[in-house]
């Protein structure tokens, strides 16, 4: 795995506050459906669904920070 200098922790930071639309620290699957959206993914609920849900490596419902990252550094 690549490791992530300070600046693009920094900017990942950045962007995974701004797509936690409610500040909570966490991502849940409404505010997913909004970042993928402003990214134009285009996706089905179904698709919407099943990313979040391959994302969530913990399996509680939320994206944290560290799954953000894991997430934006896959090949």
């Amino acid at each position: 795995m690549t490791t992530l200098t300070d600046e693009q922790r920094e900017e990942l930071q950045d962007t995974f506050e701004y797509n936690d639309l409610d500040g909570d620290g966490k991502i849940v699957q409404d505010e997913f459906v909004h970042m993928m959206e402003a990214l134009g993914a285009g996706l089905t609920n179904e698709e919407a669904r099943l990313g979040f849900a391959e994302i969530d490596t913990n399996d509680d419902g939320l994206i944290d920070f560290d799954e953000f990252v894991a997430w934006w550094m896959e090949d």
